[in-house]
C-alpha cells in the first residue's frame, strides 16, 4: 500500500486510543496489584519483609514500576522490534515530567510563592543529575554494554537506600527533626470516621499512576473527620403529583470533611458520586468524578445491618443518583457498565463517549484476567498473577503503540520514529500523570506533585532504561546495545538545561519556593523545545547538537 497522509492522520487516532489503554491497565490492575503486595508487606510478620511495606523503600521500587510502566515496556518492547520510538519516549517523558507537570503545579498552586521540601528535593536532584550524567557518559559511543546498563540498574538499588534512610540521615545532620516524630504520628491503617451515623473504616483511592505509586500504594488513610450528614445543596425539583415517599427537598449531597487535603477539596458531593460498588466482605466502593479527577472512598462497615443502614441513607441523600450494584471482574460487568453509561442522564457526553474505548479494552482484560482481579477483596491473595497479566497487557499495548508510531512514519515519512517518541509517545503516556499533578496542586500538595515528579525522573533512568537494556543484553550474550537514535544527545542535553532551570529558580531570593512566573517560564520552555526539536525533524534549520 502507497504512504497515505490522510491514513497517517487517522492512525494518530489510533495511537491515542493506546495511550488511554496503557493508562487504563495500569489504573485498573497493575496499580493495584501492587497496592496488595506494598499492605501484605506491611503487614508481614518478619521485619525484613515488612521494609517493603515501608512508603520510601515501596515508592522508589515496586510502586516506580506502576508509574513508569508505560515506559519500561516501551523500552523493552522497542529493543526487540527495533524501533527508535523506545529510548525515546523515555527521554521525552523526562523533559515532559520536569517542564509541564513542575510548571503546571506551580501555577495550579492555591498559595504561591510554592514552598519547597528542601531534604527530599535536594535529594532527588542530586540523583537526577546523577543519572543524566550515567546516561549521558554511556550514551557517547552510541552503545550500551553490559557494564554500563547493571552499573545503571546498580544505581537504583543506591537509591532505593538513600531514599529509605532520608530522615535518618537528616534527622543525624539536624535537617529534619520534626520528620520522626511526624512519621510516628501517621497514621498507618484505616481512620475510624462516622457517616450518617453508621462507624465506618475509611480509605481513599485516588486513580493515577503518579499519585499511588509516590505513596507506597493508591490506598492512603484519611486524616479527617466525616459528619453525620454533610452539607445541604438547594432543594431538588419536584414534579407535580409525584408520591409523597419522594427523597426530601433538603437533601445532603455530601460529606464535609476538615482537612482541605482531599483529592476533591473539602467537600465530596454527591453529585460527583457515580456509582456505589458493593463488594465482600463489608466492603463499599463510592466512585467519584469531577471533571478529569476520579476517586474512590473505600469504605468497610463489619456489620451487615449497619452496611445496609448506610446504603440506605447513601441512596436517600444523594436523590437515587448514583449507580449502585455489585462489583463483576468478568465481560458482563463489562457489558453492564457500558449499558448504564450508554442509559444514564447522569453521565455527559464525556463520558459517554470515554465509556466506548474503556468498554473495548475491558472485554480484554476482564477476559483474561477475571480470576485473578485483586478488586475483588477474595482475590486479593492472587495480586502476584493480577501483576503478570497487568504486565502481559501493558506490554501488549506498549508493542502496539511502537506499531502504530512505525505506521505512522510510513504514512508521513516526514515524521521519523525517534520524534514521536520523543514528543507525541512522551506526552501521550505522560499525560495522565500531568493532570495528577496538577489536581494534588490544587488541593494544596504541589510539593508532593514536585517530588513526584523528580523521583519519577530518577527511576526512568535507573529502571525504564535500565533494566530493559539489562534484560535484552543477557539474552543476546552480553553484546553491546546499538541505541543510535536521531535526538537523544540532543534530548539528554534538554534533560540537564531543564534541571538546571529548575534548581536556579529554587536557588534564586525566597530559597526553596517557586513562583508563578517561574511556572509560566517552565511551560514556556517545554514550547520552545517542541519547536526546537520539530523545525529540526521537518529540517527548516540545523540541529543544536549533532
Amino acid at each position: 500500500m502507497e504512504p497515505s497522509v490522510p491514513i497517517g492522520c487517522l492512525w494518530f487516532l489510533v495511537i491515542g486510543f493506546m495511550f488511554f489503554a496503557q493508562h487504563h491497565v495500569c489504573d485498573a490492575y497493575f496499580v493495584p496489584a501492587i497496592n496488595v503486595f506494598v499492605e501484605t508487606m506491611r503487614k508481614s510478620k518478619y521485619k525484613s519483609l515488612q521494609r517493603w511495606g515501608e512508603e520510601a523503600v515501596a515508592g522508589a521500587t515496586i510502586c516506580a514500576l506502576g508509574c513508569n510502566g508505560p515506559e519500561l515496556f516501551t523500552n523493552l518492547i522497542s529493543l526487540y522490534t527495533g524501533s527508535d520510538a523506545g529510548i525515546g519516549v523515555v527521554v521525552g517523558s523526562e523533559i515532559f515530567n520536569l517542564l509541564i507537570i513542575v510548571g503546571a503545579a506551580t501555577l495550579a498552586a492555591p498559595a504561591l510563592p510554592l514552598q519547597i521540601e528542601k531534604v527530599p528535593f535536594a535529594r532527588d536532584v542530586a540523583f537526577y543529575a546523577l543519572s543524566i550524567v550515567m546516561l549521558y557518559v554511556a550514551l557517547l559511543d552510541k552503545m550500551i554494554t553490559w557494564h554500563e546498563c547493571t552499573t545503571l540498574l546498580g544505581a537504583a538499588a543506591v537509591y532505593v537506600a538513600v531514599v529509605y534512610f532520608t530522615t535518618d540521615i537528616a534527622n543525624c545532620l539536624g535537617l529534619n527533626p520534626a520528620a520522626a516524630t511526624d512519621a510516628a504520628a501517621a497514621p498507618s491503617s484505616k481512620k475510624k470516621a462516622k457517616m450518617h451515623g453508621v462507624e465506618v473504616d475509611v480509605e481513599e483511592i485516588v486513580h493515577s499512576r503518579m499519585v499511588d505509586g509516590r505513596n507506597a500504594g493508591a490506598s492512603t488513610p484519611w486524616n479527617m473527620d466525616i459528619t453525620a450528614h454533610g452539607i445541604y445543596a438547594e432543594p431538588a425539583e419536584e414534579k407535580e403529583g409525584a408520591k409523597s415517599d419522594k427523597p426530601p427537598k433538603r437533601g445532603s449531597i455530601g460529606f464535609e470533611f476538615a482537612s482541605a487535603d482531599a483529592m476533591l477539596g473539602t467537600v465530596l458531593k454527591y453529585k460527583d458520586l457515580m456509582e456505589v460498588v458493593i463488594m465482600e466482605m463489608g466492603v463499599i466502593n463510592l466512585e467519584f468524578y469531577h471533571n478529569f479527577q476520579h476517586v474512590t472512598l473505600k469504605i468497610t462497615v463489619p456489620d451487615s445491618d449497619k452496611r445496609d443502614e448506610l446504603l440506605r441513607n447513601i441512596e436517600h441523600h444523594s436523590l437515587g443518583r448514583p449507580w449502585i450494584h455489585g462489583y463483576d471482574a468478568t465481560v458482563k460487568g463489562a457489558c453492564e457498565h457500558l449499558m448504564h453509561a450508554m442509559q444514564s442522564k447522569e453521565y455527559g457526553i464525556g463520558l459517554k463517549l470515554s465509556a466506548i474505548p474503556e468498554f473495548i479494552i475491558d472485554v480484554l482484560l476482564k477476559s483474561t484476567l477475571f480470576a485473578v482481579d485483586v478488586k475483588d477483596i477474595k482475590k486479593e491473595g492472587r495480586w502476584p498473577l493480577c501483576f503478570l497479566g497487568a504486565m502481559f497487557w501493558l506490554a501488549v499495548f506498549s508493542w502496539m503503540m511502537l506499531e502504530i508510531a512505525n505506521e505512522i512514519h510510513y504514512n508521513i515519512p516526514a515524521l521519523p520514529s525517534s520524534f514521536l517518541g520523543i514528543t507525541v509517545c512522551a506526552i501521550g503516556t505522560s499525560f495522565p500523570n500531568a493532570v495528577a499533578s496538577i489536581i494534588m496542586s490544587q488541593q494544596n500538595k504541589p510539593a508532593a506533585a514536585i517530588a513526584n515528579a523528580l523521583g519519577s525522573n530518577v527511576q526512568n533512568v535507573f529502571l525504564a532504561m535500565a533494566l530493559p537494556w539489562v534484560i535484552y543484553s543477557y539474552q543476546t550474550g552480553y553484546q553491546p546495545i546499538n541505541q543510535n537514535v536521531a535526538g537523544i544527545t540532543e534530548g539528554v542535553f534538554w534533560m540537564m538545561a531543564t534541571l538546571i532551570l529548575v534548581v536556579f529558580f529554587v536557588l534564586l531570593p525566597n530559597t526553596c519556593t517557586l513562583s508563578k512566573c517561574n511556572g509560566l517560564v517552565l511551560l514556556m520552555v517545554y514550547v520552545l523545545y517542541l519547536v526546537l526539536t520539530s523545525g529540526e525533524t521537518f529540517g527548516w534549520w540545523p540541529p543544536l547538537m549533532k
